[in-house]
């Protein structure tokens, strides 16, 4: 049992931690971005403001990887911390905002479906809040950096399951293609940032651990 457990932490760590995981990441998000402002430019919901988000979100992810290749801590810190609050941002001012402006018949004449999708969006913006708040707990306390960094990661397959449900309600739902398009590129774009974002804290974990000796 003793031979699993380690197998597993390696495993996590060694994808983590790998190159080509950040790379994928990296390449991912940015490859989405036009994708994203194009389908929401189309339905009319992607406004000045979700744009400038997208620009920062760029400069913010090229930042984090460039900071991950010449281990520059400090750049790396301020690169994830930005993310973090960009996506929150976000997120809070569509789940809360926007779709909390929607006329509660709307969603009545969706049907289950329609409170499901609502309360998913939710539930996206609470584990981003965990991840974000987790992140300062990370580097606030230096006790038990690596629970808190694995619950992070954990945090992302909760993410994921959460996504997969949005992009099978999305559909069936009384959207436009284009709008549904966006919610979905938007998603999982955000999914690759956060994978990247984890990349990223368990480097600076480890660079804290052997500063302190640990």
């Amino acid at each position: 049992m003793k031979k699993n457990k380690t197998s597993w932490s390696n495993r996590y760590k060694r994808f983590f931690l790998s190159e080509r995981t950040a790379l994928v990441a990296v390449t991912a998000s940015i490859l989405f971005l036009p994708v994203i402002y194009y389908f929401g430019s189309r339905s009319g919901d992607l406004d000045p403001a979700g744009f400038f988000d997208l620009t920062i979100r760029l400069v913010l992810v090229a930042t984090l990887f460039y900071s991950m290749k010449v281990h520059k801590l400090f750049l790396m810190q301020a690169a994830v911390v930005g993310l973090l609050f960009s996506m929150l941002c976000a997120q809070s001012q569509y789940a809360l905002g926007k779709l909390s402006g929607v006329d509660s018949e709307t969603y009545i004449m969706m049907g289950l479906q329609g409170f499901i999708f609502l309360a998913v969006e939710r539930m996206i913006l609470f584990i981003q809040s965990f991840i974000c708040v987790s992140h300062f707990i990370i580097h606030a306390v230096r006790r038990q950096e690596i629970i808190r960094v694995s619950l992070n990661q954990v945090s992302l397959i909760f993410l994921l399951a959460l996504l997969i449900i949005q992009l099978l309600i999305a559909p069936i739902l009384a959207f436009e293609l284009d709008y549904v398009l966006y919610i979905w590129t938007l998603h999982l774009d955000e999914l690759f940032i956060f994978v990247l974002v984890a990349c990223a804290e368990l480097v600076l974990m480890i660079d804290q651990r052997e500063y302190v000796g640990g």
